[in-house]
């Protein structure tokens, strides 16, 4: 045995060797595969995957640093403002379509994602001066800006405040606070299972002592009960859930609830009337109530709202349903009108 063993010994450390290299591949190989499976698509990671254009930045505007992504065609710009509890990453199953044709602006909103945690400032009339200081930085005069559930809230305070900077509007799933139906919606709202965490998130100190260290599982079952056509799993949520993780995170992602009473107040008293020409689009998800954000602008001036209804989703329009909402985009997008 030893004759045997010295006579092939080269032979037998190839073989060693070459049977190293193949483990070591093989978990390498492993490991990567369960990285992707366990963490969610970035925008980055999906426009870059596409061949798109990207820029990912950090600028400090209206002093604070805003985390953005600069990707697409440079074509119409398009902003993209998410909602809660997410960051960006929202849009990474629409961000390659849409990307092909628009200049595509998605920042982390103040306090989300890598975007910087502040003290205060979470009422939706600075949120927006945040967008508005964010196309000022990039040089553009104008966008079709676009939002969803707490975006859809900072999308309409944009409108109200900068409409010479608006292409369109489109708001999606969400009740803009002092417009139509604000008082009944208030008292509706704590006896309603889609809306009683308004009242419960504004006490923003009782809810981070609630939900600190269970940031995954709050974020799990919000989005999960307010889901129809997809069951969200860890692995979904991943960059929310190192958002609300970072320090202040949670605290910060509160204080958007918390201001809703200030965001009423403000825009009981705006001037909707440069915005009534304004191509402006309310989306929803089929529900038995109707699209009460298309009532919402339309009694706020809005003359050109255009109403659409989604089948396939409960809320989260592009994580549920990204094809169907893509059309309906599309159809807007294409028909609306740059100004002079």
């Amino acid at each position: 045995m030893p004759t045997a063993l010295h006579r092939n010994g080269a032979d037998r450390h190839v073989s060693r060797t070459g049977m190293a290299l193949v483990v070591l591949l093989a978990i390498g190989w492993v490991m990567t595969s369960s990285q992707a499976r366990a963490e969610q698509v970035s925008v980055e990671t999906a426009a870059k995957a596409a061949g798109l254009y990207v820029k990912a930045d950090v600028e400090n505007v209206n002093g604070v640093s805003i985390y953005y992504r600069d990707i697409g065609a440079r074509g119409e710009p398009l902003l993209l403002l998410h909602g809660f509890p997410e960051t960006g990453d929202a849009f990474a199953q629409v961000v390659v379509p849409l990307g092909k044709r628009y200049r595509l602006i998605v920042p982390d909103l103040r306090g989300a994602g890598r975007s910087e945690r502040m003290q205060a400032g979470y009422d939706k009339e600075t949120l927006a001066s945040d967008v508005r200081a964010l196309m000022d930085h990039l040089k553009i005069d104008r966008a079709h800006v676009i939002g969803h559930d707490i975006g859809a809230r900072i999308a309409y305070a944009f409108a109200v405040q900068y409409p010479e900077r608006l292409l369109s509007l489109t708001v999606a799933e969400a009740f803009i606070e002092g417009l139509a139906g604000t008082a009944e919606f208030k008292l509706a709202a704590p006896a309603n299972p889609r809306t009683r965490h308004f009242a419960r998130f504004a006490k923003v100190d009782d809810s981070v002592n609630e939900y600190q260290g269970k940031e995954e599982e709050l974020i799990l079952s919000f989005m999960n009960s307010r889901s129809k056509s997809r069951k969200f799993i860890g692995s979904d949520v991943t960059r929310y859930t190192e958002s609300l993780k970072r320090d202040g995170g949670l605290r910060a992602a509160f204080m958007n609830y918390e201001a809703f009473d200030r965001d009423a107040a403000f825009l009981a008293t705006t001037d909707t009337a440069r915005l009534s020409n304004i191509p402006a689009l309310a989306v929803v998800c089929q529900n038995p109530f109707g699209n009460n954000l298309q009532r919402q602008l339309v009694a706020a001036g809005l003359k050109q709202t255009k109403a659409v209804s989604l089948n396939g989703c409960a809320h989260w329009i592009y994580e549920e349903n990204p094809d169907e909402t893509l059309a309906a985009l599309g159809e807007f997008l294409g028909a609306a009108r740059s100004g002079p």
